[in-house]
């Protein structure tokens, strides 16, 4: 069972200088968000500011990742010139991970599919998996000689089937699944899994969440409680995985203080007996 302890935040550098006391004071998981979210950050002096960051979270007990670049970053890209890209910009993650002593880093899945749940991707599983792989192999590579996690994060996916297939794929303890519970609630209004189901059925590989809510309509990252997930079914699954994956409150910027007495509102888990004498 995981009581939760380790729940945290993903943020960008105004939200870790202002929780950074909590998050250390609770050994939090802590995601560094600012090299996926600034085109600028990446083509300048990210070195600067993952060595401030270093410094802020020296002390820090708990748990340190960092979200790769995303945008444009096609995990099986076809093109050799495009895939030589996307790997280094996941080495520059890697990089800042080495700064700050992270210990993941997310990258997004491949498997962009809206249409039916039961839809595995038969007939071209095995060619995405096999592009995937060659972005990937050196990035996982180096990855495990620092000993980092790779973590894929479900995006448009409906069905886990070709995540899980792509984690296994690599047979490393340094490539888990990661479940956005937003990401995850978009897409059961089109008929795929709920967060709650997302959590149940990649339990074997879960390496991380990220903990974020929406009305259905729209990926919108709110603080749990502002739109319609099913909390309770979800807090269940998060209890029952045994992994003990990385846990982050991915929200907006504006939501980041509501996400925080969120986590505080949840309940103290129960103390372990001491056994009989």
């Amino acid at each position: 069972m995981n009581d939760l302890q380790r729940l945290g935040l993903a943020v960008m550098q105004p939200a870790l200088e202002r929780h950074a006391e909590w998050l250390m004071q609770g050994a939090r998981d802590i995601e560094l968000q600012d090299l996926c979210e600034s085109t600028e950050l990446m083509e300048g002096d990210w070195p600067a500011l993952a060595r401030q960051q270093a410094a802020l979270l020296q002390h820090h007990p708990g748990r340190i990742g960092v979200h790769a670049p995303f945008w444009n970053m096609h995990l099986d890209a076809l093109d050799p010139q495009i895939r030589r890209v996307v790997q280094g910009r996941y080495a520059q993650a890697l990089d800042f991970a080495e700064v700050v002593g992270g210990e993941w880093i997310v990258v997004h899945s491949p498997f962009y599919f809206w249409g039916h749940p039961m839809v595995q991707h038969r007939r071209t599983l095995s060619q995405e998996i096999g592009l995937a792989q060659l972005t990937l192999e050196p990035v996982v590579e180096r990855a495990a000689t620092q000993g980092v996690t790779v973590v894929i994060e479900n995006i448009l996916d409906r069905d886990p089937a070709p995540l899980l297939a792509l984690v296994a794929s690599f047979d490393s303890l340094h490539v888990r699944l990661s479940v956005d519970t937003g990401h995850a609630h978009v897409g059961a209004q089109h008929g795929g899994l709920s967060a709650q189901g997302w959590l149940t059925q990649t339990a074997p590989l879960l390496g991380h969440v990220h903990v974020q809510d929406n009305d259905g309509s729209a990926d919108e990252h709110l603080a749990p409680g502002e739109g319609t997930l099913h909390w309770p079914g979800v807090l269940r699954a998060l209890q029952s995985t045994t992994t003990d994956p990385y846990l982050v409150l991915e929200v907006v910027p504006d939501h980041v203080d509501a996400a925080v007495r969120w986590i505080q509102s949840l309940p103290a888990p129960n103390p372990v007996p001491e056994p009989a004498l």
